[in-house]
């Protein structure tokens, strides 16, 4: 592999940027409070950001066909339908405006085609598209566990010097772009606040609040417990074996119980791992992917997170299935189940839980550990531009357009009105949404996952064989793992 420099894609414009996870919505503002009142007041310290689109570009009534899919496998796992309709929810009547806002400003027509496609079919439907010759697609919307690892194989464009697009924007995630990029001039998907599902996939834990009071008498005392960083691994398995009781007299953990907690056998693995800020890979001297995960903490973590599945009083470990899923959180909804693992998107099915709960990140693995680390499930959807695009700045500019307008108008919708106004029941929990979300993180080995020989998912692997041997696994995997990695690498490079 020839020579590079050091600096990654967009590591220029990071640089350059006030360090943020996942997007922000930090207007920029400062807020000062009045020393007699003690009232809080905003002043615009800077000009408000503005789009890379010109205002007076022009696309001349042009179609822009958007290709994408609601259709998921699981009824445990929803997609919201970017074409949007004005249904009354706000949700549906934000992406609907934002739509017909574009297309007033760019004088376009966006023609959304929901394909019906499975949401894990993605990643081999778009390329039957594409080597077929088909233009009719102009941008799709793809899920990344199946269909990022197209980009290697040449099935995107490369858009890193593609007109109008403003990546050192915030509304485009120039960090979780990076971690998905090899090399200094590449950049095949594109992660933004239009696609909303960049935060809906973020994790976290439910707790049922009238529980905890119960046994701790202080219904937001696990609120206190995070903010001051003590919510560890540690906790979590003291707090499932105290309020654990075997209804059935049965001697097992079962859904027949009152559990600490249920645990699936692939995502919440992931969440877990990925929580205790351990990397799977790290960027060498030329920027280039290297594997670090044949570590002893590593190792610890997977030895604990056996103990957190197969030996912690109170704890049920569930299937693939998932429908599993559904049934851990109906678990929790009844007030049978201290905590529920799960993401933002959870909660929208929760809306007729009786027993009050609350949101927090996934805990620490220790006291040592300083900050809480948030994962991105990997069904988000990012949006690519086809290796036989025609209407290449006709669409960045949508894109930029669409994103722009998604940071002033979609997150706040979500974020400030939906998530934290409709669905958290108290103040606090909003202060937890807010952690969760700054602390985001991914892994590149995680995004391609086969690339890696599936180490991003070692977790998942060695769970599901109910085994914590990380050396033997870690072992087997390697060979492949680094022959595999270095192919990806050069040939994602050779597409710049």
């Amino acid at each position: 592999m020839k020579k590079r420099v050091t600096a990654l894609l967009l590591s220029a414009l990071l640089a350059a940027l006030p360090l943020v996870s996942c997007g922000s919505t930090d207007s920029g503002d400062e807020v000062t409070t009045d020393s007699q009142t003690g009232e809080a007041t905003t002043t615009s310290e800077v000009p408000a950001e503005t789009s890379g689109v010109p205002d007076d570009l022009d696309l001349e009534g042009e179609t822009i066909n958007i290709w994408y899919t609601t259709e998921s496998v699981s009824v445990a796992e929803t997609y919201v339908d970017i074409a949007g309709e004005l249904t009354g929810d706000i949700m549906d009547d934000t992406i609907y405006n934002l739509n017909r806002s574009v297309e007033d400003k760019l004088n376009c027509v966006l023609n959304f085609y929901n394909s019906g496609c499975l949401t894990s079919e993605t990643g081999a439907e778009v390329p039957k598209l594409i080597l077929a010759g088909d233009t009719s697609y102009d941008v799709y919307h793809v899920v990344q566990w199946n269909a990022a690892k197209l980009a290697a194989e040449g099935y995107y464009l490369n858009v890193y010097d593609a007109p109008y697009l403003s990546l050192d924007k915030p509304w485009w995630d120039a960090e979780y772009m990076q971690e998905m990029t090899v090399g200094e001039n590449t950049l095949y998907a594109l992660v933004g606040d239009y696609a909303i599902d960049r935060t809906r996939c973020l994790d976290c834990v439910y707790y049922n609040k009238d529980m905890y009071e119960d046994f701790y008498r202080d219904r937001d005392g696990l609120y206190t417990e995070v903010l001051e960083g003590n919510w560890t691994w540690e906790m979590l398995r003291q707090i499932s074996s105290d309020v654990y009781s075997d209804l059935n007299n049965d001697g097992v953990a079962t859904r027949d119980d009152r559990l600490g907690y249920c645990i699936n056998d692939y995502n919440n693995l992931d969440a877990l791992f990925y929580g205790t800020g351990a990397r799977v890979t790290e960027r060498d001297e030329e920027g280039m992917p290297t594997l670090v995960l044949n570590n002893e903490r590593v190792a610890n973590i997977i030895e604990d997170v056996y103990e957190l599945c197969f030996n912690t009083e109170g704890v049920f470990f569930s299937g693939p299935e998932y429908e599993d899923d559904v049934a851990n959180r109906t678990l929790f909804e009844n007030g049978n189940s201290m905590f529920l693992f799960g993401f933002f998107y959870t909660i929208e099915a929760m809306r007729e839980m009786k027993s009050d709960y609350g949101i927090i990140p996934f805990p620490k693995y220790d006291s040592d550990q300083t900050e809480y680390v948030s994962v991105v499930h990997d069904i988000m959807r990012m949006m690519v531009l086809p290796s036989n695009c025609t209407k290449v700045d006709s669409v960045c500019a949508v894109l930029e357009e669409l994103s722009f307008q998604g940071y002033n108008e979609l997150l706040p919708a979500y974020y400030d009105i939906v998530l934290k106004g409709k669905y958290v029941r108290d103040d606090v929990s909003a202060q937890m949404i807010d952690i969760i979300r700054d602390s985001c993180s991914t892994d590149i080995a995680y995004v391609y996952g086969d690339a890696f020989n599936g180490m991003g998912y070692i977790t998942r692997y060695l769970m599901q064989a109910k085994s914590s041997n990380f050396a033997s696994e870690y072992a087997k995997r390697e060979p492949a793992a680094i022959t595999q990695s270095n192919d990806f690498i050069e040939q994602f490079l050779s597409n710049e």
